[in-house]
């Protein structure tokens, strides 16, 4: 059975010693020394001197994209809407794994809408759209930004933050 575990780095020299007992969250055996594993998103890189380990964390593993057409949305991406005079239509991915994200931002283009596929729903807050292909979110105004998280498989996204009003139809 894995155990978690607090590893507290005092004054001293570095690398700390980590006690026989410790296993990480993942089950694996004791890390080597000299070694600082760093998991999570887009990785990280390391730097430091004397007693001190800096960690700099690499964005959020998003790419980013200024689109200027109407698309089919891809998971772990961010976008930036900016076809000047243009209403962009973007369709949420038929295949996403729950904890997926995407992004969307309305900086030019006049308005986004984010549509559905049979089955699938958009929650903001305590307010859903309708499910299916009827279903769908729009921007109302520039800056308006969307963060959707997928919470079932393929069929539910969650709006986790956002910034303007957008029509919930």
């Amino acid at each position: 059975m894995s155990q978690g575990g607090i590893l507290k780095v005092t004054t001293g020299s570095l690398p700390p010693s980590v006690p026989t007992s410790f296993v990480t969250n993942s089950g694996t055996a004791v890390p080597a020394a000299n070694v600082l594993n760093v998991l999570g998103v887009g990785g990280a890189t390391t730097s430091g001197s004397g007693n001190t380990i800096n960690v700099l964390v690499s964005g959020s593993g998003m790419t980013w994209t200024n689109i200027s057409a109407s698309q089919t949305l891809t998971v772990n991406n961010g976008y930036f809407c900016v076809s000047p005079g243009g209403s962009l239509a973007l369709a949420l991915p038929a295949v996403s794994a729950v904890g997926a994200v995407m992004e969307v931002s309305l900086q030019g283009a006049t308005s986004f809408s984010i549509t559905q596929g049979a089955g699938q729903q958009i929650k903001i807050g305590n307010t859903s759209t309708t499910a299916g292909v009827g279903g769908s979110l729009t921007s109302t105004q520039q800056g308006d930004t969307i963060r959707l998280v997928c919470q079932t498989a393929n069929l539910t996204w969650v709006v986790m933050s956002s910034m303007g009003n957008p029509i919930i139809v």
